[in-house]
């Protein structure tokens, strides 16, 4: 696949997101399980004080604990990163055009916890 396919593959993802705003997320699908199903991950938008959005990408799972942050997302790719509790970062390296959108994008959050500093 040439580069140019891949930033056509990539730009329904990237413009999904880029639509996102305060409390909205899409569901994608990256990956697959043992079985062979698909994983499925939810990428969501948060816009705190300064007014730039802050993206995440957790497990689409009950609980949700095991997501990171995304640090940039660029024409193909999307890169993530987390800290664990030794202060030890991870990161890796999303291939958007590998992602595939779920039907139904942005969904309210399922939760209204308000973090007040």
């Amino acid at each position: 696949m040439t580069y140019s396919d891949k930033v056509k593959a990539s730009q329904t993802i990237v413009n999904a997101i880029n639509g996102l705003t305060d409390g909205q997320y899409i569901i994608v699908t990256y990956g697959t399980t043992y079985n062979n199903e698909p994983l499925r991950f939810k990428i969501s938008c948060s816009i705190y004080r300064d007014g730039k959005p802050s993206y995440s990408i957790y497990k689409d799972e009950v609980f949700g604990l095991s997501g990171m942050n995304i640090e940039s997302i660029n024409k193909t790719t999307m890169d993530a990163y987390t800290y664990d509790m030794m202060n030890q970062r991870s990161s890796y390296r999303f291939a958007l055009d590998k992602m595939k959108l779920v039907e139904q994008p942005f969904l309210p959050q399922s939760h209204d916890y308000k973090f007040e500093v």
